[in-house]
C-alpha cells in the first residue's frame, strides 16, 4: 500500500481562541494559552474550519500564444467556523463594542486568533502572526428546532514578511 495512514487526520476535538494583538503566543504546542486569550466556546464540528484562498492570477502571453509568465497578487486567506454558544466572547465577535443592553453597528477590531485541533496526543495549532478580523459570514438563524449557530469568518492579515500563521504541532503530527 502506498502512503502512510497515520498521516491522515480526523480531528474530533477543536477550539478557537481570540485575544488582543498583544497576546503572548504560547512557546510550543504543549504550553497552554495564557490569560490574554479567550475561548470561543462550543464549535460546530461537522462544519469544522474551512480555509479559503483568493488571489488574482494573470497569465501573460507572447505573440503566438506562448505562455511566458504568470503573475499573482492580492492574496487573501479566510478561515470559517461556526460558534454554537451565545457567550460574551461570541457576542464580542458578532457585535463588537456593543455594551450590555445595546447593539451597535459592528466595526470588527483586529485581534489575534488561534485554531487548535486535537486527536489523542496529536495537536495542531495555527496562531495568527499579525492580526485577524472576525465577522459574521451569513445569516444567524434562531429557530425552534435547531441550535442557533453563529457563522464566523476570520480574515487573516500577514506580517510584513508575509507570514500568516505561526504553526505548532505535536511530534505525532507531521507536515
Amino acid at each position: 500500500m502506498a502512503g502512510d495512514p497515520s498521516k491522515a487526520n480526523i480531528w474530533p476535538d477543536a477550539d478557537v481562541y481570540v485575544g488582543p494583538l498583544s497576546a503572548a503566543v504560547p512557546a510550543n504546542v504543549n504550553t497552554p494559552f495564557g490569560p490574554d486569550w479567550d475561548l470561543v466556546g462550543l464549535l460546530d464540528g461537522e462544519q469544522g474550519f474551512s480555509q479559503e484562498r483568493e488571489e488574482e492570477v494573470t497569465d501573460h502571453y507572447a505573440w503566438g500564444g506562448i505562455l511566458v509568465r504568470t503573475s499573482r497578487r492580492n492574496f487573501k486567506l479566510t478561515v470559517s467556523f461556526q460558534a454554537l454558544e451565545d457567550n460574551d466572547v461570541v457576542r464580542g465577535l458578532v457585535w463588537p463594542a456593543s455594551p450590555p443592553g445595546e447593539i451597535v453597528v459592528p466595526r470588527p477590531p483586529r485581534v489575534k486568533i488561534a485554531f487548535e485541533t486535537r486527536e489523542g496526543s496529536k495537536i495542531k495549532r495555527l496562531i495568527s502572526r499579525h492580526a485577524a478580523e472576525v465577522t459574521v459570514s451569513e445569516a444567524i438563524t434562531e429557530a425552534e428546532g435547531d441550535l442557533t449557530r453563529f457563522p464566523l469568518v476570520a480574515t487573516i492579515f500577514p506580517d510584513a514578511s508575509g507570514v500568516l500563521f505561526d504553526e505548532q504541532r505535536s511530534d505525532a503530527v507531521s507536515s
